[in-house]
């Protein structure tokens, strides 16, 4: 064979076929050629460049053995259609250090319990976040429980990491990018969401018909990119927790709809065009975020019952007359901008301009307004706030400063009126 000449790829499955249950192969630095079905309990391990090539329309590596493991070589799908690099149909399965380039899927999970995926590089073969609707999941979950999906980094797939029909996820560590979504749930309960990174995703996280989640210690940032692109979407979900996540550069920080009695705590929600947008959403217990530079802080239609309470609102200008880092007066959240600039988008040049503030305060809603019914003074106020109620002397301090603003009022309009 002349120097410059390629070897031919090496045939994998029968040495696959050869190995006995439990034994470990360890591959060389050269391409093997794909598909394989593994169905014993063998470990599969690649020694620095060593590369699988599959180019028919079946996965690449199809693991139907419980207890099979496979660890650190490349793999180039070209097959389309529902086949995928990695297809795990097994229990107690363990994929580690994989460099997936893929033309479908990354990894199937189906009916596949107790599995690790960690440290996987899994992306679509061109750097192009167009069109997702033509491409395949990276990590894709079904009728699957208590698996471990952590430290994976994913890019420019369909969603990034799609779990459905399952429970007792955990979700952890990954980076998830130019995909449509980042992380994808649907029918997962008792499931756990945190430390991930999302950028440039059309949603960073959607969390769908779910109960006792908990998305926790996550960063969205920059998911704008579509007119309904949102940091975190929370649709029928129920008795969770989104807590101190960052959500920033976002067109929504958290949509929420039909969801109730989930706990929006501990968050910031920093440069997002909207921070917080709830619609037929009721009894969720909003605390302790911080709203900054936001166009529109929060929204609230055909709600009612959200707690708010002990939250920071950096357009608000409150009253402590009791020194704690708590206003006595309410913030409420108010609709009036985002109305007037849904009907002209060119009013956005007021954006908390004084006109516009003393507009929002005439038409805030009265009773009916969502209100903060302690909003912090400054950021610092969040970790000293507890849990927002006051002693009842603070409270009698606070009616007493209520009392002198209401007479130091009287005072200068009567005043004014003498004159």
């Amino acid at each position: 064979m002349a120097d410059h000449e390629v070897p031919p790829p090496v045939p994998l499955q029968p040495i696959i076929d050869r190995m006995a249950e439990g034994e470990a192969l360890r591959l060389t630095d050269q391409t093997y050629q794909g598909p394989v079905t593994i169905q014993k309990a063998v470990s599969i391990e690649g020694m620095g460049g060593a590369k699988l090539l599959n180019d028919t329309s079946k996965s690449a590596v199809t693991v139907e053995a419980d207890g099979a493991r496979l660890q650190g070589f490349q793999i180039t799908h070209n097959g389309n259609g529902d086949a995928a690099a990695v297809e795990i149909r097994a229990d107690r399965v363990n994929v580690s250090q994989l460099a997936i380039r893929t033309n479908g899927y990354g990894i199937l999970l189906r009916d596949a319990n107790h599995a690790v995926l960690n440290d996987n590089d899994i992306s679509w073969f061109e750097a192009d976040s167009g069109h997702p609707e033509n491409k395949g999941n990276g990590i894709d979950l079904y009728s699957s429980n208590h698996n471990l999906i952590l430290d994976n980094r994913i890019a420019y797939m369909k969603d990034a990491i799609y779990l459905e029909k399952g429970r007792n996820e955990t979700v952890k560590g990954n980076r998830v990018s130019h995909s449509r979504y980042g992380i994808h749930l649907m029918y997962i309960d008792d499931s756990q969401v945190t430390d991930n990174t999302g950028d440039y995703n059309f949603t960073g996280a959607m969390v769908m018909v779910v109960s006792n989640a908990t998305v926790s210690d996550n960063s969205f940032r920059r998911q704008s990119g579509n007119v309904n692109s949102q940091g975190i979407l929370l649709y029928d979900v129920r008795k969770s927790r989104i807590e101190r996540n960052a959500l920033e550069g976002n067109r929504v920080g958290v949509y929420m709809e039909n969801a109730a009695e989930n706990r929006i705590s501990d968050n910031d929600f920093i440069r997002n065009f909207i921070g917080i947008q709830m619609i037929r959403s009721k009894a969720n217990m909003i605390r302790h975020n911080v709203f900054a530079a936001n166009v529109i802080e929060a929204s609230e239609q055909e709600s009612g019952s959200n707690r708010l309470t002990g939250n920071y609102w950096d357009s608000f200008q409150g009253l402590d007359v009791t020194n704690d880092g708590i206003s006595e007066m309410p913030y409420s959240i108010r609709p009036f901008y985002q109305n007037v600039i849904a009907r002209n988008s060119a009013y956005q040049l007021f954006f908390q301009s004084p006109g516009m503030n003393f507009l929002s305060d005439m038409f805030a809603g009265g009773d009916q307004a969502a209100k903060d019914v302690a909003p912090l003074m400054n950021m610092e106020s969040r970790t000293e706030a507890g849990n927002g109620r006051r002693t009842e002397d603070s409270s009698a301090a606070a009616a007493a400063g209520w009392a002198l603003l209401v007479a130091a009022t009287s005072i200068m309009i009567l005043g004014g009126i003498r004159k």
